[in-house]
């Protein structure tokens, strides 16, 4: 894990917030199309409403996430969908806390 990375990442309000939102996805994102967001995931759609943005702009912090390892993304059909990586979260609390 590479933690300036990471911390690049987090530096962005709406990014917090779509990790925060998939600490519980069901309670923030509806299951559509048969995808479950917990157990599959979230798509871009979704998070571009829950954060009021287009879906460029999600695409791109969900990229941004991604690259910084706290986020995984898995293609189904015309879908990408996104889940929170827990071990990565967990990971970056971490080094913070024994860091700082």
């Amino acid at each position: 894990m590479d933690l300036d990375l990471a911390l690049k990442a987090l530096d962005n309000a709406h990014r917090r917030a779509v990790l925060s939102a998939m600490r519980d996805p069901r309670r923030h994102f509806n299951a559509s199309a048969g995808i479950d967001p917990v157990t599959d995931g979230v798509c871009v759609l979704q998070i571009s409403e829950l954060l009021g943005v287009n879906q460029s702009t999600a695409s791109t912090y969900m990229s941004i996430l991604r690259d910084a390892g706290l986020v995984k993304a898995a293609r189904v059909g015309k879908y990408t969908l996104y889940k929170r990586d827990e071990q990565a979260v967990a990971a970056v609390a971490a080094a913070i806390i024994r860091d700082l």
